[in-house]
């Protein structure tokens, strides 16, 4: 797995001790809660950059203003014409001109969807930050910033929460336990060993302690009833 990592919070164990077999990994598709129980994607035999997305809607309207920082670098773009894709166009031009963010990042589109890559792989491009602003009266609309790729660099592992119901024979198998709060594309502390409270342990909508038990103790994990 991963280099070990000492963990203060203590939660989640059911023992006296601390687990000894404790790692980190990038967190997959979804934010996860503390107490997941995790399954493995897999570790990266390639670098993939960090890849980000918003999607623009509505009919803009020219003299208007769109303004997109990534990171607390700012660009603005002043819309001029009532075609949605060749604005959004336009702001990924604007984009890949901006003396900072071209040195940084790379835009592209396809229609009202604007992606926006790192231009380094690995993991760090999973933090770029993506702040949309529309000007009163723009006539557009901004969705949620949505994760199109996580950055990995060679010998990566994700991680994302086990499945009993799931296509992928490898993500039915449990591995470990998220010990923290943390937001996908982000790293976390994982047990993959240890004593856990079963209290704590979240699953897959449909999935219970019932699914995973006897393949948690196989690997080492050892789901504790803890009184309070």
């Amino acid at each position: 797995m991963f280099e070990p990592i000492v963990f203060e919070n203590k939660k989640i164990f059911a023992g006296d001790t601390q687990p000894r077999n404790i790692g980190s990994g990038i967190i997959y598709g979804a934010d996860l809660q503390a107490g997941s129980v995790l399954a493995s994607r897999g570790v990266a035999a390639s670098a993939t950059k960090a890849k980000k997305s918003v999607t623009f809607t509505g009919t803009p309207v020219a003299t208007k203003t769109v303004k997109l920082s990534v990171n607390g670098n700012e660009v603005t773009y002043t819309i001029a014409s009532t075609t949605l894709a060749d604005e959004v166009a336009g702001i990924k031009a604007a984009i890949n001109a901006d003396n900072v963010l071209k040195n940084i990042v790379a835009a592209t589109n396809s229609a009202g969807k604007l992606l926006i890559e790192w231009k380094e792989a690995g993991f760090a491009g999973n933090d770029m930050v993506i702040v949309v602003t529309v000007g009163d009266g723009a006539g557009v609309e901004a969705g949620a910033v949505a994760v199109e790729t996580i950055g990995q660099s060679v010998g990566d592992e994700l991680f994302e929460i086990v499945d009993s119901d799931s296509g992928t024979a490898a993500l039915q198998d449990p591995v470990g336990v998220l010990l923290e709060d943390v937001k996908a594309g982000k790293s976390g502390a994982i047990a993959f060993t240890g004593e856990v409270d079963v209290a704590e342990l979240k699953f897959a909508e449909g999935d219970s302690i019932n699914n995973f038990l006897k393949a948690l103790r196989k690997i080492g994990i050892f789901p504790r009833t803890v009184n309070e």
